[in-house]
């Protein structure tokens, strides 16, 4: 078997998940400090395409509340790891089944 650096190996892992920016996994560590623990136990970052951030809501009530909260998160992003990171978060209801 031949050796494949660690280098190529996640090269190939973060282009099979369509992830640009190395910055972007950060979001996945950092959401409970960006939004707060109450919103990060309601909300959670699922993926990220095209520096669109994907974001699974468990309620209705906190969907609306979070689409509101929109560009004030993406200025929290701006600050806590890259300006311009991210373009759009799109909430989405977490299925039910």
């Amino acid at each position: 078997m031949a050796f494949v650096s660690l280098k190529g190996a996640l090269g190939k892992i973060l282009r099979h998940h369509n992830i640009k920016d190395l910055e972007e996994i950060k979001i996945f560590s950092a959401w409970n400090n960006i939004v707060g623990g109450k919103m990060a136990s309601h909300a959670r970052p699922v993926r990220t395409t095209d520096r669109i951030l994907y974001v699974e809501v468990d309620d209705p009530l906190w969907l609306a509340q979070l689409k509101y909260m929109k560009l004030d998160i993406i200025d929290k992003i701006d600050i806590s790891i890259k300006k311009g990171l991210f373009k759009d978060i799109r909430f989405f209801l977490k299925s039910t089944s």
